[in-house]
């Protein structure tokens, strides 16, 4: 049986082969702020810099919290900890067993399996009748119209249905369920952020109800969001986001909000989601102009970002500062790309002056443009849906000066210079 520790290097060396990640070795500040991200991004859970770090650097160190091992085992993509670690407590035993004993192992796996196989069979026509939605309640609403943070109420009755387990997931990371019992009939969850997702209802791992949960943003909301700040964003007051005609955050506003600067490690982020537009996010041109430029407050490398949020995903681009395209990540649809083991290079610009980009989906083939030069194309495959809204992300103090978006006809469908 493996040690608790054993366990934990296991699951650390599983989420650095699923992301792409380089040896642990050789991570520096941006791969645990990454990685910080993808954990709250995927699990919803935040955890600190620090605590990465330690987990990572310090692996003889003091075992981790449950609800810290939690994260990483549902980044891993299991349930729980406990639930990973049931898959890794029993590896193959080597010492030595008589052949007589090997064969007796043998064929009491296969009866078992065999069993199984029967049992599942009756158990799957008995589940056929079991579920009526006629005898199920689920409903959502939201606590305020618009705005984060933002608590959705589910309320459900499942009290007149025979199942074993029974969730809600609030997203469409299966990742994020939380268990539900029939003598209940609420369950809440705070949305931190902006956007569009799918809620379901699952009984025994049975999709039975979807139900689209929309968090929505009164126009353009800025949200500051520093790993090192503790468990929430900072959240910018709209009236304080726009700067001679763009969406550009003040040094003077964010001391304001309390962000202290000194660190230089802080992230703006800009969103704008409205819910689905007539627009397919397998169909689509984006047109933006941005910067990033150190003198106005851009940090280390210029990170920036530009993302399409839809239905069922999104597609994030990045941009950077020539020669630090090892630390960006590229995220379309289902296919996701780390620098350190892709050639991203191409999306490295001088974002000391404003960049017009251009963002063109066809059929689902991406293809990125910078000043008017295709820079990079890639196709994929799992369909985006409709397009929600709209997400820059800088490291340090970035702005835009106008978005437009057409429809598959190339008709304007939405724009904005940010002016009165």
């Amino acid at each position: 049986m493996l040690s608790e520790k054993e366990c934990i290097q296991a699951c650390k060396k599983l989420i650095e082969q699923k992301f792409g990640f380089p040896e642990s070795k050789l991570w520096k500040q941006r791969e645990f702020e990454f990685l910080a991200e993808l954990i709250l991004t995927k699990t919803a859970t935040r955890l600190s810099i620090s605590t990465l770090k330690r987990i990572w650097k310090d692996p003889e160190g003091r075992l981790p919290h449950i609800y810290t091992l939690n994260a990483l085992a549902g980044l891993a993509g299991f349930e729980s900890w406990n639930n990973f670690k049931h898959q890794h407590h029993h590896p193959p035993a080597h010492n030595s067993k008589e052949r007589t004993e090997i064969k007796w192992g043998i064929l009491i796996s296969i009866l078992s399996i065999a069993a199984f196989c029967i049992t599942g069979f009756f158990y799957l026509q008995r589940d056929k009748h079991v579920y009526n939605k006629n005898q199920i309640v689920f409903k959502t609403r939201r606590v305020i119209s618009d705005g984060v943070p933002n608590t959705v109420v589910f309320e459900y009755d499942i009290s007149k249905t025979v199942f074993d387990s029974a969730f809600i997931q609030h997203t469409w990371d299966k990742r994020l369920r939380a268990r539900i019992s029939k003598n209940n009939h609420f369950q809440t969850f705070i949305y931190y952020v902006p956007g569009f997702h799918i809620a379901k209802l699952i009984l025994n791992d049975s999709i039975i109800i979807e139900k689209p949960i929309n968090i929505p943003t009164a126009g353009w909301t800025a949200i500051i969001d520093p790993p090192a700040f503790g468990q929430h964003p900072i959240y910018i007051p709209p009236k304080d986001i726009f700067y001679k005609h763009q969406l550009f955050v003040t040094r003077q506003t964010l001391l304001k909000n309390q962000v202290p600067l000194e660190n230089k490690k802080y992230w703006v982020n800009y969103y704008n989601v409205s819910g689905p537009k007539e627009v397919s996010g397998d169909n689509f041109i984006l047109e933006t102009s941005l910067k990033n430029s150190i003198e106005n407050g851009g940090l280390v490398c210029q990170f920036s970002t530009v993302s399409i949020l839809c239905e069922n995903g999104r597609i994030s681009v990045p941009f950077c500062k020539p020669g630090c395209s090892a630390n960006i990540q590229l995220h379309v649809s289902e296919i996701f790309k780390h620098g350190r083991k892709n050639d991203l290079s191409a999306f490295g610009t001088d974002l000391s002056v404003f960049k017009n980009i251009k963002i063109s989906v066809f059929k689902k083939l991406l293809t990125v443009y910078v000043d008017g030069k295709k820079i990079f194309d890639l196709p994929y495959h799992v369909s985006l849906g409709r397009i929600t809204g709209f997400h820059y992300k800088f490291f340090g103090q970035g702005s835009v000066d106008m978005i437009k978006l057409y429809n598959a006809k190339q008709d304007l469908y939405f724009s904005d210079n940010f002016g009165p």
